[in-house]
């Protein structure tokens, strides 16, 4: 009888050990996967900023001939997508 309870006792401090173990290794995965979302989030941003740079310099490359023309085009387009950001901004409030 006392044999089966020690073997229980084990058996329960075995049990307390993995749960504990569990526990560290899920708050280190939570911490890994919110660094992860984050660089996910960056990325999607850094991806956004380069697609409108890209399409900045095709259209400024495309209609303007002379550099100042080119760079009055490229002030406007990043006002206007300024603008259109401050707008998103807002209605996501």
């Amino acid at each position: 009888m006392e044999q089966q309870l020690k073997k229980i006792h084990l058996g329960i401090k075995r049990l307390q050990d993995l749960h504990q173990n569990s526990l560290v290794e899920i708050e280190k995965l939570k911490a890994e996967n919110s660094l992860l979302k984050e660089q996910v989030s960056k990325g999607k941003e850094d991806l956004t900023s380069l697609n409108e740079k890209l399409l900045l310099d095709g259209i400024t490359n495309k209609s303007a001939t002379g550099d100042v023309e080119k760079k009055q085009m490229k002030l406007k387009i990043n006002e206007l997508v300024r603008e259109v950001d401050k707008c998103i901004a807002l209605l996501n409030q």
